[in-house]
């Protein structure tokens, strides 16, 4: 590569470089506290991770502060009782919109394998949905 074309991108790569730690893109992090919550009382999970990132659990009883990205979330889970792996049948998308301001972020894990990533302000609270999910499987 000649020296013109190595000052050329020289600026160029700088630029680049200084808007993904700036935060600037399509790719910013963001920090929150984040923990799930699981509404199925046959199992405890563990090693809940959103896109690898593993996060708290407990529901919603110990937390953990994560690098959140936007963009598509992969969910997977295990069991304390098995060897399953679990995997959400739903991808959930996050937008500037859902993290913006937001302090908390708490994966819903319910029975059929969906999640729900709900983020808030002050604080994780568990969902009318899983506690609706939770007395059904109780009652049985």
């Amino acid at each position: 590569m000649s020296k013109l074309t190595k000052m050329m991108l020289l600026p160029v790569s700088l630029t680049l470089g200084l808007a993904g730690c700036m935060g600037i893109g399509p790719n910013k992090t963001y920090v929150l506290t984040t923990t799930s919550f699981n509404y199925d009382p046959s199992y405890r999970t563990y090693m809940v991770k959103m896109n690898g990132e593993e996060m708290g659990g407990g529901f919603g009883g110990a937390t953990k502060r994560s690098a959140v990205i936007l963009g598509p979330q992969i969910i997977t889970w295990g069991e304390d009782n098995s060897t399953r792996k679990h995997q959400a049948i739903n991808v959930v998308n996050l937008t500037k919109d859902d993290l913006k301001n937001k302090r908390y972020l708490s994966v819903h894990l319910y029975p059929d394998d969906s999640v729900e990533i709900v983020t808030s302000e002050n604080g994780p609270r568990p969902t009318s949905k899983g506690l609706k999910w939770r007395d059904t499987l109780w009652e049985k």
